[in-house]
């Protein structure tokens, strides 16, 4: 045993999980290290920077296309960053869709990651990455699908400028499952409530209504806008003539967008409106998970 692995027993490095393991926590594999999280949409850059004692920094942006804005602005968020390692979510290039009678058996949403043909059978397309959660209650199923050309070229481009990636997403996709679980809380055997929610991230929106324990409708568009809400509303305006009477919209970005929730309640007037919106939102959850 040399001296480095003798440290690593004392502080406890040695039992901490590799900073490249997927199924470890973030802030697991990064204890009081700097790391930086990265926004790539199709005309768009963001990054933030995640300090030692779990705050976040500020979000930069710069418009343009990504592969030149990265190299304008990599050694920027390589100061953010101990040993280059950052967390990725992708906003153009994928799908979300509502599919029914995919394939429940025990552990799928973790075999679709590696083995998505057995999971998907017929729908699977190759060139695909999957991600899938299925409808505890119904046979319903919110699928992912990314373009892996797109995910490797990402890579690629944080590998040429010396950074790392510890984890890539959709970053729509994590609100949405965020939104799910904070709002599905069962209360004294009491029946689900029924939502339509609204998921904004980077310039994507996605729109899914629930009526109790059934997922209904799912409308999902990457680029919709960039500083101006109005295009989100556009998307939007259909659910008016067809969500029930009464059913709450659920709000959740991924950082406050001035105007959208006074907008939205008096686009669904007559409904209510819960903002769960909060600053720095998909960066924190990816903090913490």
């Amino acid at each position: 045993m040399n001296l480095r692995d003798i440290l690593g027993v004392l502080n406890f490095a040695s039992f901490r999980p590799e900073p490249d393991d997927p199924t470890a926590t973030w802030k697991k594999r990064f204890p009081n290290e700097r790391t930086a999280m990265v926004s790539f949409g199709r005309s768009a850059l963001s990054w933030c920077g995640l300090q030692r004692n779990g705050k976040m920094g500020e979000t930069e942006i710069s418009r343009g296309d990504p592969k030149e804005t990265l190299s304008q602005n990599y050694f920027q968020i390589k100061e953010l960053a101990e040993d280059g390692w950052c967390a990725v979510s992708l906003n153009t290039r994928y799908v979300i869709s509502l599919e029914t009678n995919l394939s429940r058996r025990p552990g799928s949403e973790e075999v679709i990651k590696s083995n998505p043909r057995s999971v998907l059978g017929a729908r699977y397309e190759r060139g695909k990455r999957y991600s899938v959660t299925h409808n505890p209650e119904t046979n319903s199923s919110i699928l992912l699908s990314c373009d892996e050309e797109h995910i490797r070229k990402v890579e690629a481009m944080l590998k040429e400028v010396g950074l790392k990636v510890g984890r890539i997403c959709c970053g729509t996709y994590v609100l949405l499952r965020h939104a799910l679980a904070i709002t599905n809380v069962s209360k004294n055997g009491e029946k689900p409530a029924s939502f339509f929610y609204v998921i904004c991230s980077q310039g994507s929106v996605c729109a899914l209504v629930q009526d109790q324990d059934r997922w209904l409708e799912l409308r999902s568009r990457t680029d919709v806008y960039e500083d101006a809400i109005e295009p989100a509303l556009e998307l939007l305006a259909p659910f008016k003539q067809r969500i029930p009477a009464g059913m709450e919209v659920a709000l959740v970005c991924d950082n406050v967008m001035p105007g959208l929730a006074a907008a939205l309640t008096d686009l669904f007037s007559g409904h209510k409106l819960t903002d769960h919106t909060q600053p720095n939102l998909l960066w924190t959850l990816l903090a913490q998970n």
